[in-house]
C-alpha cells in the first residue's frame, strides 16, 4: 500500500484498494482456521487416497494448491475486472473526443454529435480514470503474476497426471532394453568386394530401434482426450485487456 518501485499511485485509491484485498485475505485465514479440524480430518482422508498411485498424489497437490490459493485468484478477479471496466470506459470516453460512439446492434463505430455538457462531463471522466488507471494497474499485475505462476504449476501438474495415466510401461519396460518388439525399420549397408575375376556384393541389415516418442504413439490408444495446446496468443490478449486467465 505504499510506493512500489517508487510510482506514485492516488493516495486514497490505493489506500482503499489495499484495505478491500488485506480484508479478504484476513477473511480467508479466519476461514482456514476456523476449518482447521474439519481440513485435518479431509487431510487424512486424502492421504489414504494417496496411497492408490502417484497419479492420486498428483491429483490431491493440484487440489490442495487451487484451496490454498484461492484467496489470490479472488483478488485477481478483483483486480482483472475494475482493470478491464477503466480500459473499457477510457475507450469509450476517448471516442466521445472524437464525435464516435460504438454501436453495438451493428458491431460497429458510428458518428454522433454531442452536446457540451456531455463533453464536459466525459472530459471530467476520462481524466480522473485517467490518473487512477496507474494505481489499478499496480495491483493487477502483482495479481497476475501469481495467477500465471499458479496456473502454469497446475497445468503442468495436470499434465504430469496425464503423462503417467497412459504411459504404456510395458512398452516402455520392452523399449528400455532393446526389444524387437520396439523395431521398426531395418538399416541396410553395401559392401562390395573387388576379387580378380569378379565382385562380391554384400547387404549387412540391422534392426533400428523406434524413437521413445514414436514407440508411444504407437502404443497408446487414440480414444485418449489430451490436453489442449496452449494459446500464447489468447493468454497474452487477456493479460493486455484484463480478462480472466482460465486454467491451462
Amino acid at each position: 500500500m505504499g510506493a512500489p518501485a517508487g510510482l506514485k499511485l492516488n493516495y486514497a485509491f490505493n489506500n482503499m484498494l489495499g484495505k478491500f484485498f488485506l480484508y479478504h485475505i484476513h477473511l480467508w485465514w479466519t476461514f482456514l482456521i476456523f476449518m482447521t479440524p474439519v481440513m485435518d480430518f479431509a487431510f487424512e482422508v486424502l492421504l489414504l487416497f494417496g496411497r492408490l498411485g502417484i497419479t492420486f498424489q498428483i491429483s490431491i497437490a493440484s487440489d490442495f494448491l487451487a484451496l490454498i490459493s484461492f484467496h489470490t485468484y479472488c483478488i485477481y478477479v478483483y483486480a482483472a475486472r475494475l482493470f478491464n471496466i477503466q480500459l473499457n470506459a477510457l475507450i469509450s470516453l476517448f471516442r466521445l473526443f472524437l464525435g464516435k460512439k460504438k454501436n453495438p446492434l451493428r458491431e460497429r463505430v458510428d458518428s454522433c454529435q454531442y452536446k457540451p455538457d456531455q463533453l464536459f462531463v466525459g472530459t471530467l471522466l476520462f481524466t480522473i480514470l485517467l490518473f487512477l488507471v496507474p494505481t489499478t494497474w499496480v495491483y493487477y499485475t502483482v495479481f497476475t503474476t501469481f495467477r500465471l505462476l499458479l496456473t502454469g504449476f497446475s497445468g503442468l501438474l495436470a499434465r504430469l497426471r496425464l503423462y503417467f495415466q497412459v504411459t504404456p510401461v510395458y512398452a516402455f519396460i520392452k523399449w528400455l532394453f532393446n526389444s524387437y518388439c520396439t523395431r521398426s525399420s531395418i538399416y541396410i549397408k553395401l559392401h562390395s568386394h573387388q576379387s580378380k575375376n569378379n565382385m562380391t556384393i554384400t547387404l549387412w541389415m540391422t534392426m533400428v530401434t523406434s524413437s521413445w516418442g514414436q514407440t508411444w504413439k504407437n502404443c497408446v490408444i487414440d480414444t485418449i482426450a489430451y490436453q489442449p495446446s496452449i494459446k500464447w496468443s489468447e493468454i497474452l490478449n487477456s493479460i493486455i485487456w484484463g480478462q480472466l486467465i482460465y486454467p491451462l
